[in-house]
C-alpha cells in the first residue's frame, strides 16, 4: 500500500470546497478511506486542522455546523499521527537547512525518517525545498495512481 505524509493544506481542502485543488486532495481521502492510501502525519496536524476550521468560520468561509462537521469528521478518520520526539534532530536540521518553522519541518522529518513522499499545498514549503527534496511533491502534480 502507498504510504503518504501530508500537512493541514491538502487535510483543509476536504472541508474547504472553495480550496484550490480540493478535488485532488478529496480524491487522496477516498483513496485513504478505500484502504488503497495510508497516511501519515505529525501529531501537531490535528491542531492545524481545527485552527484552519476555526480560522475559516472566523472569516465567513464556514459555517458553525461545518465547523464541528468537520472536527468530528476528522477525527473519526484515524489517520496516523506520529509523536515526533524521536526526530528533533531532523526537525532541527530542516528547521536550519530550510528556514522553516518547527510546524513545517516536522512534516518533512517524519517524510524523510519514513522515507516516503510528503505531499503539499503549500507553496511557501514546496518552493523552498524542491530543487533537493524529490520526495516532498506538489498536491497539484501528485499522482496518485502510482
Amino acid at each position: 500500500m502507498k504510504r503518504i505524509v501530508t500537512d493541514a493544506s491538502v487535510v483543509l481542502k476536504w472541508y474547504l470546497a472553495d480550496e484550490e485543488y480540493g478535488q485532488k486532495a478529496l480524491r487522496i481521502l477516498d483513496k485513504y478511506i478505500s484502504n488503497e492510501l495510508d497516511i501519515l502525519a505529525p501529531s501537531l496536524l490535528e491542531y492545524e486542522v481545527i485552527n484552519g476550521l476555526i480560522i475559516a468560520k472566523k472569516r465567513g468561509r464556514i459555517q458553525e455546523k461545518i465547523l464541528l462537521l468537520g472536527i468530528d469528521g476528522f477525527a473519526s478518520l484515524e489517520l496516523k499521527l506520529i509523536n515526533l520526539s524521536l526526530y528533533y534532530p531532523k526537525v532541527i536540521h530542516y528547521c536550519k537547512v530550510y528556514d522553516l518553522s518547527a510546524y513545517d519541518a516536522s512534516y518533512l522529518a517524519l517524510a524523510d525518517e519514513e522515507n516516503i513522499p510528503f505531499v503539499t499545498a503549500d507553496k511557501g514549503i514546496h518552493k523552498v525545498v524542491k530543487k533537493e527534496l524529490k520526495w516532498v511533491e506538489w498536491l497539484g502534480d501528485f499522482n496518485l495512481s502510482d
